[in-house]
């Protein structure tokens, strides 16, 4: 079927929504407490919605052949991970999952396992899920006449934006911690080299093990800036995110977020 511009919106909005639920569902059963899955503040996923939105029109002419359904649906699903992982690097110097404990992995990525999932998802998406998706979509089109995609693109679209902004300010924030730590470091082995045989061990354990650091000097490393809600979000939601120039921190983001029980 061709597919108007209003639709595709819908669906992928409808699609971010379930990848939203299917996530945080899974998440928190598996880390036993409430994940708040998803990059933006809203309940949704755009990477679903728009992997969901693309295999739809790229499996328009392959829907009738689940085989041949599997393989593109799987190539698409995949391409599109590496490449949100890949622009949350380069563009957030953010790295929220890491696939490197598993076989073929390409980079910590994408892995071959993974891959077949998606390939999985995409034939039942399509067979079970989809044909009661179209006909909400179908039925909201009579009745809004393509207003909510439009409704749906302001509030998306601002979400996207104060997203950056929080972001944006997470980065500054975790980089401001690891100047402090190296900061701190610097003053200790200043210290070191004036320091009595007594205060040697202490100071040299300290230097050694920024934990023990952090729990000594918590006032000098803390930023300016507080960790938001959103930060601690995504720091608590995400346990394998990483800040790829802010190396003390990832070994004390845990630390972070609970400051009373250093």
């Amino acid at each position: 079927m061709t597919y108007t511009c209003s639709e595709i919106i819908v669906l992928f909005f409808v699609y971010a929504v379930i990848g939203w639920i299917w996530e945080t569902v899974y998440c928190s059963i598996k880390d036993h407490h409430l994940d708040y899955r998803g990059f933006l503040f809203g309940p949704y996923c755009p990477v679903y919605g728009f992997a969901v939105a693309t295999i739809l029109l790229c499996t328009q002419s392959v829907q009738d052949n689940v085989v041949l359904l599997f393989v593109v649906g799987m190539i698409v699903a995949t391409i599109f991970e590496y490449i949100a992982s890949l622009f949350l690097e380069k563009v957030f110097k953010l790295k929220l999952w890491d696939y490197s404990d598993l076989w073929g992995n390409v980079q910590g990525r994408i892995a071959p396992i993974i891959s077949i999932f998606w390939g999985a998802g995409v034939v039942f998406l399509v067979k079970c899920v989809q044909p009661t998706v179209q006909r909400l979509v179908n039925w909201e089109e009579q009745l809004t006449h393509g207003w909510l995609a439009v409704i749906i693109t302001v509030v998306m679209g601002t979400d996207t934006i104060l997203t950056m902004i929080s972001v944006f300010h997470f980065h500054q924030t975790t980089k401001e911690v690891d100047e402090n730590f190296k900061a701190s470091l610097r003053k200790l082995r200043e210290r070191l080299r004036e320091a009595s045989p007594i205060e040697r061990p202490r100071l040299r354990r300290q230097a050694n093990n920024i934990h023990l650091l952090l729990r000594e000097h918590f006032d000098e490393l803390r930023p300016h800036r507080s960790f938001s809600w959103n930060h601690r979000r995504l720091l608590t939601s995400f346990p394998q995110l990483k800040v790829l120039d802010a190396k003390n921190f990832n070994e004390t983001k845990h630390e972070w977020l609970h400051p009373k029980k250093r």
